[in-house]
């Protein structure tokens, strides 16, 4: 049985440390996005090779987050996130120091780690801290958070990288981990909700591990080394069997009866993976658009990125608030075609595309992304018990990483079929643009099926209440 959970002592300094860890994690991904071009000019790597960085970086922190909730449940919350600004302070040593593209991409798949550990216990936390109905409106504040460091990313990263050069990027990236650290171990000097008497099921965690790792590997490196394709199906029969270890187990890591019993936690977690997928792919196909077809230096770049994410910070909120007051469905339906319809226009981008178009769809994104995320997060954890809550939380964060996982293995792969092994250069622009042209119009019609099903759930929650009301 869990323990009782000790309330913390400063609340009010609590939810600031957890606004921190929301805002660094972006922040950390969105600034090294924006330079991935330097790294690559520096290193002679080529478009589809660089990638790889981020698709380890979504791997590790698809894998822990899967994994984190029951280690949070064990170990405690508090030592968890603790563990997870270290090994990010940590890895911003070794990435500034890398010597070569392998040791950067080593230090990136450990930063990913990191990363998770922060994401699934900032939402764990402050919901175990928060009432159910202000959840909306805290995790609209968090998510506001994440937005803002993903604004400032590319501008910083931009900055840097034009004017310093890319490493001393991840030395500024320092100081927000410190703050972050000191004043979330200053503030929470309780644990947080321990399982006493359970066990980690290492076998699970093992057989996770390497099948997602295969599926992942398989399907993301296939693009340069096609033979390593069978890593793929290996990978399916070694999730088949963990499944079905969790569902005999005494003590899972993932209990699978949340994926049956709560529907809106399953329906959630799909259109979370989707759309954040194709947010991943909407930053890595502007930065290198901006930059490599329109010849913007990595700073422009940055502050055209900032038009969205500044519309992400500034909706946030409310849709959060919003989502206290009315049902987070129909938020979220909403969302979910303002993203699909910046996805299609994006698609059709070109060289002499003009300028108020670009801004055009990066505020449509923006604004879609911010009504959906927050709204999606209360729709999906408002059925879980408060025992599975950390397990469900970092779930949530899971499956946003394996989005992102899951469109970087696409983003590889058209890339790799459209230019192989070249760069992007000026001979290269239109095949980049047919790769980028691909990949969006196929994420929008996978955000079509979520929107499918969340219409069909939405009408449904309006039958019942004009029912109620009736009666």
């Amino acid at each position: 049985m869990p323990a009782e959970c000790s309330p913390p002592e400063k609340t009010f300094w609590v939810y600031v440390s957890l606004w921190i860890a929301n805002f660094f994690s972006p922040l950390l991904y969105s600034g090294v996005t924006t330079v991935l071009p330097s790294v690559a000019a520096d290193f002679h790597t080529s478009a589809a090779t660089i990638s790889l960085i981020v698709m380890l970086f979504a791997y590790s922190q698809g894998y822990i987050g899967a994994i984190g909730g029951r280690m949070s449940d064990l170990f405690g919350l508090r030592k968890m996130m603790t563990v997870g600004f270290i090994v990010c302070f940590v890895t911003l040593i070794g990435l500034f120091f890398s010597p070569n593209f392998m040791v950067l991409s080593i230090f990136r798949l450990i930063q990913g780690i990191g990363t998770a550990l922060l994401i699934s216990t900032s939402t764990a936390i402050a919901v175990n801290i928060t009432p159910i109905y202000k959840r909306g409106t805290i995790l609209g504040i968090l998510t506001s958070a994440a937005y803002l460091g993903a604004s400032l990313g590319p501008i910083i990263g931009g900055a840097i990288a034009t004017f310093l050069g890319w490493r001393l990027l991840f030395l500024v990236l320092m100081i927000p981990n410190l703050a972050g650290l000191i004043l979330f171990r200053g503030s929470l000097r309780l644990e947080w909700c321990t399982l006493d008497g359970e066990q980690f099921d290492t076998k699970g965690a093992v057989l996770l591990g390497l099948g997602t790792g295969a599926v992942s590997m398989g399907a993301g490196l296939m693009s340069l080394y096609f033979h390593l394709i069978w890593l793929v199906p290996i990978g399916v029969v070694l999730l088949i069997l963990f499944v079905h270890m969790q569902k005999n187990s005494r003590y899972p890591i993932i209990n699978i009866a949340l994926f049956t019993k709560a529907k809106t936690f399953s329906l959630g977690l799909m259109a979370m993976m989707v759309n954040f997928g194709a947010t991943t792919a909407f930053v890595y196909f502007s930065t290198m658009y901006f930059q490599q077809v329109r010849g913007f230096t990595p700073l422009i770049a940055g502050f055209f990125l900032l038009f969205k994410s500044a519309a992400q910070f500034s909706v946030a909120p409310f849709s959060g608030r919003l989502a206290d007051k009315v049902h987070p469905e129909y938020i979220i339906l909403i969302g979910l075609f303002l993203c699909t319809a910046s996805l299609v226009t994006t698609a059709y981008l070109n060289e002499n595309s003009s300028i108020y178009y670009i801004l055009s769809t990066l505020f449509i994104s923006g604004v879609g992304i911010s009504i959906f995320s927050s709204p999606c997060t209360v729709s999906s954890l408002k059925e879980i018990p408060p025992r599975e809550m950390a397990v469900a939380s970092s779930l949530t964060a899971t499956a946003r990483s394996m989005g992102i996982l899951a469109s970087q293995i696409i983003v590889s792969l058209a890339i790799s079929h459209y230019l192989g092994k070249q760069t992007v250069n000026p001979d290269t622009i239109p095949l980049f643009l047919s790769s980028m042209k691909f990949s969006f119009l196929l994420m929008s019609g996978i955000n079509v099926i979520c929107i499918i099903f969340y219409g069909i759930l939405a009408y449904k929650i309006y039958k019942n209440d004009r029912a109620g009301k009736a009666a």
